[in-house]
């Protein structure tokens, strides 16, 4: 295409003659997954009821791209509007499903044709689609592999219960749609389509952050590529890399989040305010080039751009997926959210076969989140110096520990983490799952240190969901204790006075890991009957160990009992989370 070529649409046509005819559409690899969910689908059922018969309804725009013929069918990548079509082709099979009228040519027409399905979808999900979606095959959760096959599924139960609640609409439906109109453009090459495809944009569902870069770059390819249909071929090659490795990852982190980590670590940045916008710096920094007539230089930054961050990607997902015990501890607190930029390129740049280097980075990270939890910071505590280490590491992990280490120190020191773990509110100040988390290590310290020695309770164990093997915090003396431990007198029971409540109660010594189920057998009984009858017994050391803190002149659990434990943890926080040592 000449450069100042105008690039005329094919002008609006029906549903029915967008289809009609031997055509196979297919959804490129560089694309993402069916990705529409509830509210668009409501919008795109909604709109197509409300229509008015005597008018016609424009469906959008649909970016098509012409690949050749094969076995005598057409062979069209859908470039945009791949959702819609999609979401499209699913309503129509169900719609002749319910029809009580002859419907083989509109089978033919939009769902398969002389044994060729219409449309296939990404390789990925394209068996599922044929064999679950537009087939009668029941389905259940041992066939979902993917989340957009899961959101596949969803479309049909939701599209079936649509068509269910209005059977006397069904070939209304049906005529409705296959009057609808389109605008499409057909192009010939990759060149054309990054052109268009930046210009006449049009989705039922917002774009990304992620989508809009991948959009810019391959526009700005073809402006200025001297091989533009290798290059893009590259860009969509490394996109659709890119989307895979998101589909993988997608329930536990956002794909703009991952686009906003890369750029903080691996692109200039100089405030907030740039690194809160990506897309818009990275347009900025293209456009600068190409203004200042380097366009060689922009396209080696739109290469190494779209290289770096399939690879941050591929990283994401790593960490996301490996059963690495810091990586666990870290998700495990659910601070995690500020170090990913400096983890993703502390992983990256770490050469070794092991990961050693990024390991000790990994554990400094943990240190760090347990800290912040048990102070109660804001999760975005220490921002601004996190990212700056992040984007200035140029892989030097003994740096880089060093810097870290001295973070902890300025932002968490010993001393604050000591008064907060010797709170006499404790139990009140810091959330539960920090203290299940304390306890947890604590109890891996007893088993690794304390005869007879015993595995370590996994990760799993911990994070164990099942209401009965959930683990929960105990309270060693009740904190709703029965009557006859409520004395005013001197008394073989610790006295529960409004000083004992306040000061010792909620204390971290009087505080002990404990499943859920056995916590609620306890109940509020009194520690001689708890010891007798659970602590003794429980497969749990730290409890255990409980009979050993008993005062020795009363051979009671009180006040003495719960200051020396108290001291015996704090000890153990001090040692194991000390960024000295790592």
């Amino acid at each position: 295409m000449q450069e100042g070529q105008k690039i005329i649409p094919d002008g609006r046509k029906t549903i029915q003659g967008l289809f009609d005819g031997r055509k196979i559409f297919n959804i490129p690899k560089y694309q993402r997954a069916y990705a529409w969910e509830e509210k668009q689908l409501k919008d795109f059922v909604e709109d197509i009821e409300n229509q008015n018969p005597n008018k016609s309804y424009f469906f959008g725009t649909i970016l098509l791209q012409s690949k050749g013929k094969r076995n005598g069918f057409d062979m069209i990548d859908i470039v945009d509007g791949q959702q819609r079509i999609t979401t499209l082709i699913i309503f129509m099979k169900l719609l002749l499903a319910k029809a009580d009228r002859d419907v083989a040519m509109q089978e033919d027409t939009y769902i398969r044709y002389h044994n060729r399905d219409k449309l296939c979808v990404l390789e990925i999900d394209d068996d599922f689609f044929k064999s679950y979606i537009l087939q009668d095959n029941l389905s259940n959760e041992s066939h979902v592999h993917t989340p957009s096959q899961r959101r596949l599924l969803e479309a049909k139960n939701f599209l079936r219960q649509w068509i269910e609640a209005s059977p006397n609409k069904v070939h209304e439906f049906i005529d409705t749609i296959e009057n609808m109109e389109v605008l499409t453009y057909s192009v010939e090459d990759n060149a054309e389509a990054a052109l268009i495809f930046e210009t006449t944009n049009d989705r039922g569902k917002s774009l990304t952050s992620l989508e809009k870069t991948k959009s810019f770059l391959m526009y700005k390819n073809y402006i200025i590529s001297k091989d533009p249909e290798s290059d893009l071929a590259k860009l969509q090659s490394r996109f659709s890399e890119i989307y895979r490795n998101y589909e993988e990852i997608e329930s536990r982190v956002d794909e703009d989040s991952i686009l906003q980590y890369h750029f903080i670590a691996f692109e200039e940045w100089h405030r907030k305010s740039d690194y809160q916008r990506p897309v818009q710096m990275i347009k900025q920094k293209v456009n600068n080039l190409i203004n200042e007539d380097t366009d060689t230089e922009a396209a080696i930054f739109i290469n190494r751009c779209s290289l770096e961050l399939k690879e941050s990607f591929e990283i994401a997902r790593t960490l996301f997926t490996k059963r690495d015990p810091y990586l666990l501890d870290i998700f495990a607190l659910s601070r995690q959210a500020i170090f990913y930029p400096l983890l993703i390129k502390a992983y990256k740049c770490d050469h070794l076969d092991g990961k050693q280097n990024f390991e000790r980075i990994a554990q400094l990270v943990e240190i760090i989140c347990f800290r912040f939890s048990i102070g109660g910071y804001r999760a975005d505590k220490g921002r601004e110096r996190l990212y700056g280490l992040a984007k200035d590491f140029n892989g030097d992990f003994d740096q880089l520990a060093s810097d870290l280490q001295d973070f902890v120190e300025w932002n968490c020191g010993d001393s604050d983490f000591q008064r907060c773990l010797l709170s006499p509110a404790f139990h009140s100040d810091v959330n539960p799952n920090d203290q299940r988390y304390l306890f947890w290590k604590y109890e891996n310290y007893l088993r690794a240190v304390e005869q007879p020695i015993f595995p370590e309770m996994s990760y799993d164990e911990f994070a164990n969901a099942d209401s009965r093997r959930k683990f929960s915090i105990e309270h060693i003396i009740p904190q709703k204790p029965t009557d006859n431990e409520i004395v005013a007198d001197k008394s073989i029971r610790p006295r529960m006075t409004w000083n004992f409540r306040v000061d010792y109660l909620h204390s971290i010594g009087n505080l002990t890991i404990d499943p859920l189920s056995a916590n609620a057998s306890k109940s509020n009984q009194d520690f001689e009957y708890k010891n007798q009858k659970y602590f003794r017994k429980a497969p749990l050391k730290a409890q255990n160990e409980l009979c050993e803190f008993l005062n020795s002149k009363t051979g009671r659990w009180d006040k003495v009992s719960i200051s020396n434990r108290a001291q015996k943890i704090l000890a153990f926080a001090l040692d194991h989370w000390n960024p000295r040592n790592v």
